[in-house]
């Protein structure tokens, strides 16, 4: 803080700007280290018997972290996985905002995998924004299954009952956990198909529009700067890249074979695909 006073915070100075906060409060679930209000059927990373996981922080610390973030008034990245997770942030919130639970915080909960549908509705009533991360559809779906059970790993990142409530989540690959791959990125959302081949939650499966604009537009809503950034119109920087297909069009299981064949930064060319 006396490096950076909060007051450049939010602005770029040399593409650099320092956006927010980001705190960490439990592991991942295929590390059986994110913490759940249910016992993993797997046990623990080290032999454990009725392991939920555990929580990085206790729930006291937790809450004076997040107090402090929200009284700096800067963006918070909430790192949570398990559902006992997100419980102990949405008890934090409660703590830390006594006074106005609603006010718009520019919250994200980062990964929010293992949200449960009455926690949804804690999203849209706090105006917190989760920032799903559906790769796991593909990459760890049957070690989820297996830690978790079938139900539970099938509502896996619920982009759709999320959308639907009215929220605006994004997508994100957690690089370098998974690849930095868009279009894959974009595919595992539109299908939810595991690396066994099972789909992985159809229901939750959200549109290629939906899934571009969890990339786009409401990435930059995320991140404060929709008025520079996330859709092409006057007065917005020419940030884009030109398909080599529409994924609007193609048959949603080649979403992923689309290639990137020119990358335009500010109106100049600065990758072309040979």
């Amino acid at each position: 803080m006396k490096t950076f006073p909060v007051q450049i915070w939010g602005k770029y100075h040399k593409r650099l700007k320092i956006g927010g906060v980001t705190v960490t409060i439990d592991g991942s679930p295929q590390g059986r280290t994110a913490f759940f209000t249910t016992h993993y059927l797997t046990g623990g990373p080290g032999g454990e018997k009725d392991w939920r996981g555990e929580l990085t922080f206790p729930q006291d610390t937790i809450n004076t972290m997040v107090k402090r973030v929200y009284d700096l008034g800067v963006p918070l990245n909430l790192h949570s996985n398990g559902d006992g997770a997100i419980d102990a942030f949405l008890a934090a919130h409660e703590f830390a905002a006594a006074g106005d639970l609603t006010k718009n915080r520019h919250v994200t909960m980062i990964h929010a995998q293992f949200t449960r549908k009455d926690q949804l509705d804690k999203y849209v009533q706090y105006k917190i924004r989760p920032s799903f991360y559906t790769l796991h559809t593909y990459y760890f779906a049957e070690a989820h299954i297996a830690n978790r059970g079938k139900e539970q790993a099938m509502y896996l990142s619920p982009m759709r009952d999320a959308i639907d409530k009215g929220l605006r989540p994004t997508n994100h690959t957690d690089f370098v956990v998974a690849p930095l791959d868009q279009m894959f990125m974009l595919w595992s959302a539109v299908n939810r198909v595991s690396r066994a081949g099972a789909e992985i939650g159809p229901d939750q499966r959200i549109t290629p529009l939906e899934g571009l604009k969890a990339m786009t537009i409401w990435a930059a809503e995320q991140y404060g700067e929709q008025a520079s950034k996330g859709s092409l119109e006057p007065g917005k920087l020419a940030d884009l890249v030109i398909l080599d297909k529409n994924p609007l069009k193609v048959d949603p299981m080649a979403i992923k074979d689309i290639k990137v064949i020119e990358t335009i930064k500010e109106g100049k060319t600065i990758f072309t695909r040979e």
